[in-house]
């Protein structure tokens, strides 16, 4: 689901807005279920030019310049694995995977 209206439901560590991650593993973390069926989306992501996030932020700051914005934020600048956009228009959800994961094999 990628209404901006519900984000934050688990936290907002990197702005208030859609989070991407890089590897599958730290999403289903995420995706909490009562049985050992689970859902995941595969997205192409427009990140653009990217800058560290913060909790507060409602969208990307502005660049030096002041009359431009980065284009989403990440958790570290140097080697991002999680992405925050803002704008719907920068997500193409492409694929569903529905997996299950016993309890019993989560080792994270």
């Amino acid at each position: 689901n990628f209404d901006w209206r519900i984000c934050g439901i688990h936290g907002t560590a990197y702005g208030k807005g859609t989070y991407f991650a890089t590897d599958a593993s730290y999403s289903h973390t995420y995706s909490a279920s009562e049985s050992d069926r689970r859902l995941m989306f595969v997205a192409r992501v427009l990140v653009g030019e990217i800058t560290g996030g913060k909790a507060s932020y409602l969208r990307p700051p502005s660049k030096d310049d002041g009359k431009t914005f980065y284009d989403s934020c990440v958790n570290n600048v140097s080697h991002p694995t999680v992405f925050v956009v803002f704008e719907k228009h920068q997500i193409y959800p492409e694929y569903i995977i529905e997996y299950s994961c016993p309890s019993s094999m989560l080792s994270f």
